[in-house]
């Protein structure tokens, strides 16, 4: 195996809300299967599929082993983190990470 990066945007393959969503889970659950530039698939968890459309470009974090798929927007990510489960610390860590990594990679791509 190669050890790759892909750029942290993609667009919706397809998307689903879950209104009773596994135990551990919040509901209403949002998810998406997110296609990277270069072919990879990432299932991902949303704050809201409201406005989703199959090709739509969206942003993708990883945070802490989980990945997270958001409109392109700052406010949409903030937004996003907020609502996962976890202590308002670690929420506010979250989004603090997310904008400092957008901020020195602004193109959406990591090195």
């Amino acid at each position: 195996m190669t050890l790759t990066t892909f750029p942290g945007y993609g667009q919706i393959l397809s998307f689903t809300t879950l209104h009773s969503p596994p135990k551990g889970f919040s509901s209403p659950l949002h998810l998406a299967l997110v296609e990277l530039q270069g072919g990879a698939h990432l299932f991902c968890h949303g704050a809201e599929t409201r406005g989703l459309r199959l090709g739509t470009r969206v942003a993708v974090e990883s945070i802490d082993a989980v990945y997270y798929f958001s409109h392109l927007g700052l406010a949409d990510r903030a937004r996003l983190f907020w609502r996962r489960a976890g202590a308002g610390r670690e929420k506010v860590s979250a989004i603090l990470r997310s904008a400092i990594k957008r901020l020195r990679h602004p193109s959406g791509t990591e090195p």
